[in-house]
């Protein structure tokens, strides 16, 4: 076959492709006008193809797997190959992973979770489609290697990036792209566990933290048609066969509280591990590949010692349930899984934290059993039981979701008897952990510590997306502490400025003085003095910033000065520039209005009658509010009126009143306000108010 031939099959696939994707956006645009059964089928297509997708991920893994160690029990395996590639295969595949994402997605690093969760919160739901095909090959790679991650964190990422470009393509709501995002992430965790209820529930507890009927209902729909997909292929069997269970004694339940207790701890003690190896292979000076080659060579000697710790680790899951393993190696084990996957994640692999949460909760819990079974021999169930609870206790200390712990270990196993346990430990863990990790998990940590606001609204962290050097400003005129009063106030008196930066002659910032505070000063005295100079009047506690302080504690700072501008120094305490407050809320405003349209946003709010308003916080000291139009307004144009000079305030968006409804409009300078009309407003506290109490 010639390359012109080749050439226009190619040309043909894709104009079939360009036709059936556009009949396909076609006919789902025009279910569109149906809500609920849109959203019904779109969340079924994603159910299917992402329980598909997280098929296709195991086989990968499994090719990769074969390739790297060859074919049959994977420890076994490791065992029994030579020396030399035990620390060569691991070394390969975090340099190759690390090359791949740093060159086609950076986000696709580490254990995906919290990179789907910050979409959500800081990005409106976008992912880019290649993250699918990037986290597939890199996380196969990774684990196929001998990574010490699981497969459900790039599942939850695959799916979740599937889910958002489905609507990004259909042209839906941020908040709509939200839930498909969820749904993609329950289809995976559905489909990897055969559990449909956990996928479903951790969806809903950890990506959008949203249990609405509205919210969840496509999310089960996903999540069910994903397990559907996964039983298809790999058969309804549960993940882990249980140990048989019998609570011996009420008292026995004591024993579950130290075994929650112990799995609080335990979870804190794997979270700090895994940020402090991750910080410190970020802050090492090495180059990408030789951090990647020291990891890979460091797990390479553990394959030689404990080969278990390795990969995703069910099989070793499966023996500790049994019972089969002697509870000095389930202690090596332990340790273990936390050294082997801090490595990993932090020298650059890509792969998940909820299979080895699994793990070291299957480690301690079996250990913990195997106590229990001496203290108290007869009245104890057996260590494998105590394994189980462990693992759901483990799942509930790092995510700090133990709905999803305790439902997808009972769903994993089938095993009813053993739900008390369960839900003891599991929410016992996960308050002694929240409590020493301060509120953050496993995934919010990361986000935190970039300075995304997990827990506050999405207009806190669309603040959080403006940094000060953005809308820094240069100075204009700087005073001398050593310039005489005189000249300052003829300086003053031709100047627009509000407030003036006073410097010392190497340039560093000693303070400020604003015009109302020397027309303070002047009042009290008959003539101005002679020998008076600036240093003598200016406010040496006015506040400052640096380059790298947040908006959010900038916007604080001048609330709480009442000051409209405030200056930024350098390491040395030298002014280099300075932030109005103006400049903060009109970036703002641009960034809530390219995020997500105010028609959503005014939407949130409660429909008000006639001289009706509805108010809210959306950063400390501002208010966006929804109010009849004032009668001075009413057939005013926005120009005419002059609103952000002589109200302070913005108007957002006109809400025409239609008959029984109203139809939004973007105000326009020529705009003219109707009777029945209502505004989306946004401003200061003190001017929101004002307004509404005109009539």
């Amino acid at each position: 076959m010639n390359s012109n031939t080749k050439i226009k099959r190619y040309r043909r696939y894709l104009r079939f492709r360009n036709i059936f994707l556009s009949y396909l956006q076609n006919s789902l645009l025009k279910i569109k006008s149906f809500d609920q059964i849109f959203v019904i089928i779109v969340a079924l297509i994603i159910g299917i193809v992402s329980g598909f997708g997280a098929a296709g991920f195991r086989m990968l893994i499994d090719l990769f797997r074969s390739i790297s160690w060859g074919s049959g029990n994977f420890i076994d395996t490791i065992q029994s190959t030579p020396l030399y590639l035990k620390v060569t295969i691991p070394i390969i595949g975090i340099i190759i992973v690390s090359y791949i994402v740093n060159q086609f997605a950076p986000e696709a690093k580490g254990h995906g979770v919290p990179e789907v969760i910050d979409a959500i919160a800081t990005k409106n739901g976008f992912i880019r489609m290649r993250v699918v095909l990037v986290k597939a090959v890199t996380s196969a790679i990774s684990i196929g290697t001998g990574a010490a991650v699981g497969r459900e964190g790039p599942i939850v990422q695959i799916g979740s990036a599937f889910g958002s470009s489905v609507g990004q393509v259909l042209q839906v709501s941020s908040r709509r792209i939200n839930t498909f995002i969820a749904c993609g992430a329950a289809a995976g965790i559905a489909a990897t566990f055969n559990a449909p209820i956990a996928g479903a529930i951790f969806a809903s507890e950890v990506i959008i933290r949203d249990f609405s009927a509205v919210t969840i209902s496509p999310i089960i729909i996903s999540s069910v048609f994903g397990t559907i997909i996964s039983r298809s292929i790999y058969g309804d069997f549960p993940a882990f066969t249980p140990p048989v269970y019998t609570l011996h004694s009420p008292y026995e339940i004591i024993n579950y509280i130290f075994l929650g207790i112990f799995a609080g701890l335990s979870g804190w003690i794997f979270v700090k591990t895994l940020y402090f190896t991750e910080d410190l292979f970020d802050k090492s000076q090495f180059k990408i590949g030789i951090k990647s080659a020291i990891g890979g060579g460091m797990l390479g000697i553990m394959a030689m010692f404990l080969p278990e710790t390795l990969g995703v680790g069910y099989s070793s899951m499966d023996a500790v349930l049994s019972g089969n393993l002697p509870y000095l190696l389930i202690t090596c084990l332990f340790f273990g899984k936390i050294i082997a996957t801090s490595i990993s994640l932090g020298s650059g692999a890509s792969g998940g934290v909820f299979a080895p949460s699994l793990f070291l909760g299957s480690m301690m819990g079996g250990l913990m059993g195997q106590v229990f079974n001496i203290l108290n021999p007869g009245m104890t169930a057996s260590a494998g039981a105590y394994a189980l609870v462990g693992m759901a206790a483990m799942v509930a200390a790092t995510t700090h979701a133990p709905i999803t712990a305790i439902l997808i270990i009972f769903e994993m196993t089938s095993e009813y008897t053993i739900i008390l346990p369960l839900m003891v430990s599991s929410i016992i863990a996960m308050i002694i952990s929240t409590r020493l990790l301060n509120g953050g998990n496993i995934y919010t940590i990361k986000l935190l510590r970039r300075g995304v606001n997990v827990h506050g609204s999405t207009d806190v962290n669309i603040l959080d997306q403006l940094s000060v050097l953005k809308i820094k400003k240069q100075l204009v005129d700087i005073i001398n502490e050593n310039m005489e009063l005189e000249p300052f106030l003829e300086k003053m008196s031709q100047s627009t400025q509000p407030v003036f930066y006073v410097c010392d002659s190497n340039h560093k910032l000693k303070g400020a003085i604003t015009t109302g505070m020397v027309r303070n000063f002047l009042n009290h005295m008959n003539k101005i003095p002679v020998d008076y100079v600036i240093r003598d009047i200016y406010n040496s506690n006015y506040p400052r910033i640096k380059d790298e302080s947040p908006i959010y504690e900038v916007l604080r700072l001048m609330l709480e000065s009442d000051i409209l501008s405030i200056p930024i120094v350098d390491k040395d305490e030298k002014l280099t520039g300075q932030v109005l407050r103006q400049d903060i809320l009109r970036e703002y405003q641009d960034l809530l209005i390219q995020t997500q349209s105010v028609g959503h946003l005014a939407s949130s709010l409660n429909f008000v009658h006639k001289y009706a308003h509805e108010k809210m916080e959306v950063i400390p000291g501002f208010l966006m509010a929804r109010i009849s139009s004032p009668s001075i307004f009413i057939n005013q144009s926005i120009q005419s009126l002059k609103i952000r000079k002589n109200y302070h305030l913005d108007v957002l968006l006109i809400r025409k009143a239609i008959q029984d409804d109203f139809e939004d409009a973007m105000p326009e300078p020529h705009t003219k306000i109707s009777k029945n009309d209502q505004l989306i407003i946004f401003g200061e506290k003190k001017h929101i108010e004002a307004i509404c109490e005109l009539h």
